[in-house]
């Protein structure tokens, strides 16, 4: 398993992927669910969390978990304006 900050630039890498391939930019992003498999990872999350993100955050969830799929530290849900 990769360290939790590790996995975070790696999901917010993808999620920024998949925005462009429709036209959007982390931006768009209205919400987002964050699953940690670690709760003590939050701050290092949150810290890579700010590096995609303007300061106009997008709300945000975050909820603890016993295990995700493949092993992952973290993975994410969001809503997106599609406009």
């Amino acid at each position: 398993m990769h360290p939790p900050c590790v996995s975070s630039n790696c999901v917010w890498g993808n999620l920024e992927a998949q925005l462009e391939q429709h036209g959007k930019e982390m931006s768009d992003v209205l919400q987002l669910t964050l699953y940690l498999a670690e709760m003590d990872a939050y701050q290092r999350v949150n810290d890579t969390y700010e590096h995609y993100f303007d300061e106009a955050y997008p709300a945000r969830t975050t909820v603890g978990v016993c295990e995700l799929l493949g092993g992952a530290a973290v993975t994410v849900d969001s809503v997106v304006a599609m406009e």
